[in-house]
């Protein structure tokens, strides 16, 4: 008898045991805003937006670019004595002076680049090349860029190239027919060479799709928002954040943070600031009236998946960074966007 009363006892032990565990993962996680949203934005409608996206178009502009990418290693170049011009292929001797003190990591004696495709980390150097031809030489002054982080004790500094041309090569492009196909890629016509580009590459184009709606729906989400005016301290903290944020893709292509802004979003870094600013508090105003919540459960179940979309490999390297209460409130923020766009309506 008493063995079977500590039985019953030990299962009931287990079961409320169980239930408190259960009643700890399903608790909400508190979340506070640094601003009330509404008190800066009306929030228009959210459900049902109608946006159209080109599908064909991003489908054959990301196979055209392989298919060019393709030719571009099978292209041949052949030696001119005529001037350079854009998709030429040019080899050049140049020595970089600065303060009147030749720079080693400014020069060299046989550099090679196809004028108009590759890139040099010093504006105006590659427009000085062209009308060159083999033989001439010529010197020109540039400026080191503020951003350069190579050898960054001379950025912004004024830079002297002793520029020589050495050779100058025309490009021979192949044309993409039935034979080219067959010779290069073991496909019988240019059809079947461009469906096997798609199939390759189908999961890039999805993301495309998937960016390109979600661009869209935001854009329209946005317009039916009435901004009252915006909240200042978020303001700063926000564009301290983006700035940060984007500055190593700035220093990667020797851009400013408004020239990297205008050539990526088509508007100024402020608007850009303000863009995201009224994102986040339209996405908080939409997890208020929706009333969303992420638990314990929720939290430990999906930081995982969480991290790997967002390109951590690593779900504690996620936490040190960003810490949980951000962690909890771009969770909540990719619910609301699931909302909208689940309840999307696309032509």
């Amino acid at each position: 008898m008493r063995k079977s009363l500590t039985k019953k006892v030990s299962l009931f032990m287990a079961v409320a045991m169980t239930m408190i565990t259960l009643t700890g993962c399903n608790t909400q996680i508190k979340v506070s805003y640094d601003v009330n949203a509404s008190d800066y934005i009306n929030l228009g409608e959210y459900k049902g937006i109608t946006a159209s996206v080109d599908t064909a178009s991003i489908e054959n502009n990301l196979i055209e670019k392989r298919i060019v990418s393709d030719r571009d290693t099978k292209t041949t170049y052949s030696e001119v004595t005529r001037e350079a011009k854009e998709e030429d292929k040019v080899t050049v001797t140049f020595y970089g002076t600065i303060g009147g003190q030749q720079i080693s990591g400014f020069s060299n004696e046989s550099y090679s680049m196809v004028i108009g495709k590759d890139t040099f980390p010093i504006d105006g150097f590659v427009d000085a090349l062209q009308g060159m031809k083999a033989g001439d030489t010529k010197v020109i002054t540039l400026t080191v860029p503020d951003n350069f982080s190579d050898e960054p004790e001379y950025a912004g500094r004024k830079i002297v190239y002793d520029i020589t041309m050495n050779k100058v090569e025309q490009p021979n492009v192949p044309m993409i027919t039935d034979a080219y196909v067959q010779q290069n890629f073991n496909y019988n016509t240019v059809a079947e060479y461009r469906q096997s580009i798609k199939d390759e590459i189908q999961s890039t184009i999805d993301e495309q799709v998937n960016s390109a709606k979600k661009e869209a729906v935001l854009t329209k989400l946005q317009d039916r928002c009435e901004v009252i005016s915006y909240p200042e301290d978020f303001m700063n903290t926000k564009s301290e954040e983006l700035n940060k944020s984007i500055s190593f893709y700035c220093t990667m292509q020797g851009k400013s943070v408004e020239e990297y802004c205008q050539d990526t979003y088509k508007m100024s870094f402020d608007e850009y600031v303000k863009k995201a600013v009224v994102q986040e508090l339209i996405f908080q105003e939409i997890i208020r009236k929706e009333n969303l919540s992420i638990t314990e459960y929720d939290y430990k179940g999906d930081l995982e998946s969480f991290a790997k979309d967002i390109g951590y490999t690593d779900k504690q390297s996620l936490v040190d960074k960003y810490g949980k209460d951000k962690i909890v409130k771009s969770m909540l923020i990719k619910r609301a966007q699931d909302i909208v766009m689940n309840n999307a309506i696309f032509e």
